[in-house]
């Protein structure tokens, strides 16, 4: 009895522990699914955040809805569908059915799939449907481009692949085209390895013996490049946030998904001028901040305005500086000062105009600008608008406020001359720019849709960092974090987060639309003060668009009073990064087709041309040869006609045109001879 009495209490005993051990580990140690939340906070790269994403889809029970095509946000069965007729035809090898299937298809929106609610509903993505949709198209585009033309003889030949020339300079990280956004760190890498994917594709598929046309496949690519449109990325404002906008770039770039056209305000153009200026094999090293040359805020954080060092590093004189910035902002718009900005721009731009920015990173670069009041002077600069303007001047004019603030500080836009020399750009030269908040609502759209008109974009990418605005906004691609989505879970809030502080977020994105929308009505109404129109959110864009915010918090506006360093600048870039890494399956949906269409484009318009320059010239020379072999025996009849004719008739003392008339007609078609 007592030896059972013994054995029921350590029974007891341990079933005790094991449940105290358990509420214990339930109260204050994280789950699995928190530190997957965790990781997805504070990931350093995209490969971390990505993995955390698929171990919280996996652990909620998001990739049943993945897997689940049925939705009523977009129309699942026209997307199936077009998949099904995509994959039939590339199965029979039927050419020019997929060709007329792709190009029947070439809406960005086909189907309602770039919802933002099909992507606020999984961590790492959207329905494998459309995913799969995309990659099918991507997949069509490659192999079509890799078709040989058909042989000259008629006889049907064995598939040859050629490789693909590309250019210095050309577009690598804006061409990607792995499905869910998966790209390659080095643009050369991937070229090789998207041409070599599609050769083993096409050498086993059904369009294995297929063939295409040259003129054909070039008239395929062209127009349906140009059916489809194409995106431009927006950089607007940020004070010091606006490091945040070259993590964007970077994020971009790495995941192949970098528009070529780039648009910069404020900011925003300074940041545009660093990356449009250096070619693809440079652009990482600024990307990273390891090119970037801070030798301007160096200079000047060694004796500022007349303080010496020590004082420099006292706490009262940071709050110092942190107050003197406040105030230039509230004046200018500006937390630091333009002088330093302008230095570090053009230390690290060069005197280089936008037409040699554009020959030598191939993107081309926007930068809009404000006058004041002028008319005839362009508001947005470019390689065809401006093409000798100095890209350094365009950004600091971007940036400029009214003479009253700038006091008697000048901005002037320069160019270069015919013979290179740097002289005032003379349409501006008597211009007052003013800060992009100044300008009419009218006004601040109309570079925008200038640039949807000579580049034919219809679609933005815009990357918000404004400090004053920030804490009212959030990505339209965030994923599930509203209390709304916590129910329709149907799960603890406590796995991933609070759900009071989903709820806060919520509300205060609520508070921040709706005072973006009253804003408007007053600037619609000009009844908004010049003061205070800096506070509003956005411009309208003419298209879709997907905002990208980061996540700032209010200790990050502490370090608006610090001087930019490389580890300030490794900072915000990761900020950038971390607010583009949610929206990279939306982002990828949105431009595949459309990187995919560009990259074939450069390819084929290469090709074509060197083959249209080769049959040009053998047509030009077999034309010569038949010419001589044509008149070489045509004159050869006519001399043996003549010498007949003579032999068979006797001499004549008038002059007879006949036989003249008769080697005439020789030498005419059949046609030509009934005439005469």
């Amino acid at each position: 009895m007592l030896s059972f009495l013994i054995a029921l209490w350590h029974t007891l005993w341990d079933v005790m522990w094991f449940w105290q051990a358990k509420i214990v580990s339930y109260l204050f140690e994280p789950s699995k699914l928190q530190e997957y939340a965790h990781v997805l906070r504070t990931a350093s790269n995209y490969e971390q955040w990505s993995e955390a994403a698929q171990n919280l889809d996996l652990g909620l029970g998001l990739d049943l809805w993945r897997h689940d095509p049925t939705s009523k946000d977009y129309d699942f069965r026209l997307i199936n569908e077009r998949l099904r007729l995509i994959a039939n035809a590339r199965q029979a090898g039927d050419v020019y059915e997929l060709i007329n299937t792709l190009r029947t298809g070439l809406v960005r929106n086909l189907g309602n799939i770039t919802s933002p609610k099909l992507f606020n509903c999984a961590f790492a993505g959207t329905k494998y449907l459309i995913e799969e949709y995309i990659q099918q198209f991507v997949e069509a585009i490659q192999e079509i481009v890799m078709l040989p033309p058909p042989p000259q003889d008629g006889r049907q030949p064995a598939v040859e692949f050629f490789a693909p020339e590309w250019e210095d300079g050309e577009i690598g990280g804006g061409s990607g085209s792995s499905g869910n956004g998966s790209g390659f760190e080095e643009g050369g890498d991937e070229k090789s390895a998207i041409s070599t994917a599609a050769a083993a594709r096409l050498s086993r598929g059904g369009m294995a013996k297929a063939t295409l046309p040259t003129q054909h496949l070039l008239d395929f690519v062209h127009d349906t490049r140009q059916g489809f449109g194409r995106s431009a990325l927006v950089l607007q404002g940020g004070a010091i946030f606006g490091l945040c906008h070259l993590g964007v770039v970077k994020a971009l770039f790495l995941r192949g998904l970098l528009p070529r056209i780039i648009i910069g305000t404020a900011t925003g153009a300074m940041m545009a001028a660093l990356v449009g200026v250096h070619p693809e094999e440079e652009l990482l090293r600024i990307l990273t901040g390891d090119g970037i040359d801070l030798s301007a805020f160096a200079a000047n954080g060694r004796d500022p305005e007349g303080h010496n060092k020590q004082v420099m590093q006292s706490v009262w004189t940071k709050w110092a500086t942190l107050i003197r910035r406040v105030r230039r902002f509230r004046r200018e718009g500006y937390f630091l000062d333009v002088k330093i900005l302008e230095e570090c721009v053009r230390a690290n731009v060069g005197d280089l105009t936008f037409e040699e920015a554009y020959n030598r990173s191939k993107r081309v670069l926007n930068i809009t600008v404000v006058t004041a009041g002028q008319e005839g002077v362009p508001t947005l600069l470019n390689y065809i608008t401006a093409p000798n303007v100095l890209v350094w001047t365009a950004a600091v004019a971007s940036n400029a406020s009214s003479t009253t603030f700038y006091g008697h500080r000048q901005t002037r836009i320069l160019c270069k001359d015919a013979h290179g020399n740097i002289t005032p750009w003379a349409p501006a030269d008597t211009v007052d720019f003013r800060h992009w908040t100044f300008a009419s609502y009218t006004d601040r759209n109309a570079p925008l849709q200038r640039v949807s008109g000579l580049f034919n974009v219809n679609h933005y990418i815009v990357s918000q960092a404004r400090p004053y605005l920030i804490p009212f906004l959030q990505s339209d691609m965030h994923g599930p974090s509203t209390s709304r989505q916590y129910g329709s879970m149907g799960c603890h809030p406590r796995q991933y987060g609070s759900l009071f502080a989903a709820a806060r977020a919520f509300v205060t994105r609520m508070v921040g639309l709706e005072t973006r929308h009253r804003l408007r009505q007053l600037d619609r109404l000009h009844l908004l003060p010049p003061s205070i129109r800096r506070f509003l959110v956005d411009e309208h864009l003419p298209g879709p668009s997907v905002t990208l915010v980061p996540q700032i918090g209010l200790t990050d506006f502490v370090r608006l009073m610090e001087t930019p360093t490389k580890e300030t600048l490794e900072y915000w870039i990761l900020r950038g990064e971390r607010s583009v890494w949610p929206a990279v399956a939306a982002l990828w949906v949105r431009c595949a087709v459309e990187m995919e269409l560009d990259r074939a484009y450069q390819e084929v318009s290469r090709y074509k041309a060197g083959d249209l320059r080769r049959k040009a010239s053998e047509i030009e020379q077999q034309g010569r040869e038949a010419m001589g072999a044509n008149g070489e025996r045509l004159a050869a009849k006519e001399r043996g006609e003549q010498q007949q004719q003579q032999q068979q008739q006797p001499p004549r003392t008038t002059t007879d045109q006949r036989p003249r008339a008769w080697s005439i007609s020789a030498r005419c078609p059949p046609s030509a001879k009934t005439v005469l």
